[in-house]
């Protein structure tokens, strides 16, 4: 009896010890990875975060010889597939392809299960500035017409944004309540339905990104370009004025950042590793074809540098938006 009693007791010790290394986020880093990635794509397929992490995954499953299988989350701009992988477990098979606004805005605007510190910022996977667009055959010839027209109008012109708590979304309630502009807000959810829903008739503008499903309709003379919110005109737009030259000094932050997240608490040595594999894929040059030159930083922006930016955005802007949205 007393030999089966130290037995059992064996037993469960041991059971609960290989349940402790089992539930160690750190277990098996060096072999990593050995089984399939799944990246959530936490915008609508078709669209700029679509695309991009689909880019980015055929290139890791080159690198890593494993699957990387992206699966399109949408809702909530970005929160609902954020928040999923938020709360997976923090061993590097369950990433986010999403956006810096997703990642630090979105959680100081409403409750999304997740908070800025749930998530660890991989690196910055493209750079998207604001844009307005307006149909080709809009009767608002230039910004300074739509914006003019909004003032004299409010809350009638139509104006699709990639998502609620999207950065051009904000950036159009921070024009009302700064300046007086007034539109009506359309949220679709990703770039590519607002897009479609500007071509056909839907809304008036679209405040979107750089991204290239929509600059593929003024290549196809369906869209213009009047507005961007850069700090700077773009030179492959370059007679769209910027938003501070067309009278709106402080809306800087309508820009859209593309990133890699994974769960807060992956091991370093899993994040450093998914670092060096998207820094890899941004300079293929196959890559960089589906995401857009002009979307690529000039330089790499990894983990660290990304987390540094994000944390000063939200302290930045998080006042801003609580005030906005309470």
């Amino acid at each position: 009896m007393r030999r089966s009693r130290i037995c059992a007791t064996v037993l469960v010790l041991a059971l609960a010890a290989a349940g402790c290394a089992n539930s160690d986020p750190t277990a098996g880093a060096d072999e990593y990875p050995a089984d399939e990635i799944r990246m959530v794509v936490t915008y609508a397929a078709g669209g700029p975060t679509d695309l991009g992490g689909r880019a980015v995954a055929r290139h890791m499953e080159e690198k890593y010889g494993v699957p990387v299988v992206a699966e399109n989350v949408e809702g909530a701009s970005g929160g609902i597939g954020t928040a999923e992988v938020a709360n997976s477990k923090p061993d590097g098979y369950t990433i986010a392809m999403t956006t810096a606004s997703a990642v630090s805005r979105v959680p100081l605007i409403e409750d999304v299960g997740y908070t800025f510190e749930d998530l660890t910022p991989i690196g910055t996977v493209t750079v998207g500035p604001g844009m307005v667009y307006v149909p080709a055959g809009s009767p608002y010839q230039s910004g300074e017409d739509l914006f003019a027209a909004a003032k004299a109008n409010p809350d009638t012109i139509t104006v699709g944004t990639p998502g609620a708590q999207s950065p051009q979304h904000v950036e159009l309630v921070r024009m009302k309540e700064l300046y007086g502009v007034s539109f009506r807000i359309v949220p679709f959810e990703g770039e590519s339905p607002a897009m479609t829903g500007l071509i056909g008739g839907n809304v008036d503008a679209v405040f979107g990104s750089n991204a290239q499903v929509s600059l593929a309709q003024v290549d196809e003379g369906k869209a213009r370009v009047v507005a961007v919110g850069a700090a700077e005109r773009l030179e492959y737009v370059p007679d769209a004025p910027t938003l501070v030259e067309l009278g709106f000094p402080e809306l800087t932050f309508g820009n859209s950042t593309f990133i890699l997240a994974a769960p807060a608490e992956t091991p370093a040595e899993i994040v450093a590793s998914l670092e060096s594999a998207l820094q890899e894929a941004l300079a293929d040059p196959e890559t960089v074809k589906v995401l857009g030159e002009e979307r690529v930083a000039p330089e790499f922006i990894g983990s660290e540098e990304l987390s540094g930016q994000m944390r000063a955005e939200v302290d930045q802007i998080g006042p801003i938006l609580q005030k906005l949205f309470a």
